[in-house]
């Protein structure tokens, strides 16, 4: 087959269009890098060879960019490479990101773990849902949380310090609240104790300011 037309597109692509055969895209940098031009004749062994090559350095690509931003647990970077190629060079490029230091699900996990605890106040089952979503294994996940000192009464409480303050003036608000405080992941057994501390709270700050 002949290259006939290179044509550019989004994303640092070029379309190659060839007589005889549908076009497909390439990563500019790898075409260029290539022996290959428009009017060059390759074999369909020299064409898939230049795809393979063009998936790997798009796939390395976009885990630095991706890396760039935040950090992804393995199972997580995997998952979003795979829109940009095949399962094993997106297996391969998390390999590679783990062995370069760029990946590390242990540390990954703690500092999310402890973000959706200190920052978001979440209970410790919603955190561990939230971990296992992102790739890490359950005994992994249960591990980090059970060495965090963490009490999901205290949590709860200091989430309605942060949103409810102002929900405290008849039963209808603090019902609301309570299962406000279901939907977010808390048990009925942590809700319950966790308002009748914060009314008990209110009504110790009334009588004081008495």
């Amino acid at each position: 087959m002949v290259i006939t037309e290179l044509k550019k597109r989004r994303g640092r692509l070029y379309l190659l269009v060839f007589d005889g055969r549908q076009p497909v895209t390439v990563d500019i940098n790898t075409f260029e890098e290539s022996p290959y031009k428009v009017g060059s004749s390759l074999s369909d062994e020299q064409l898939e060879e230049l795809l393979l090559l063009s998936q790997i350095r798009r796939a390395k690509e976009k885990a630095f960019y991706l890396l760039s931003l935040r950090d992804h647990s393995k199972a997580e970077l995997k998952n979003k490479l795979r829109k940009y190629a095949d399962d094993k060079i997106a297996e391969d490029t998390a390999d590679k990101m783990e062995e370069l230091g760029l990946i590390n699900d242990l540390s990954f996990a703690k500092r999310r773990a402890s973000d959706l605890i200190c920052r978001k106040q979440y209970p410790k089952q919603r955190v561990l849902r939230e971990l296992c979503t992102l790739g890490i294994d359950s005994e992994t996940a249960q591990h980090i949380i059970d060495d965090m000192e963490c009490d999901d009464v205290e949590q709860a409480l200091a989430l309605l310090d942060r949103k409810y303050y102002n929900k405290k003036s008849n039963e209808e608000d603090i019902r609301k609240t309570a299962a406000a405080l279901a939907r977010f992941g808390f048990s009925g057994d942590t809700v319950r104790k966790a308002i009748n501390e914060w009314k008990s709270k209110e009504q110790d700050y009334d009588v004081d300011e008495l």
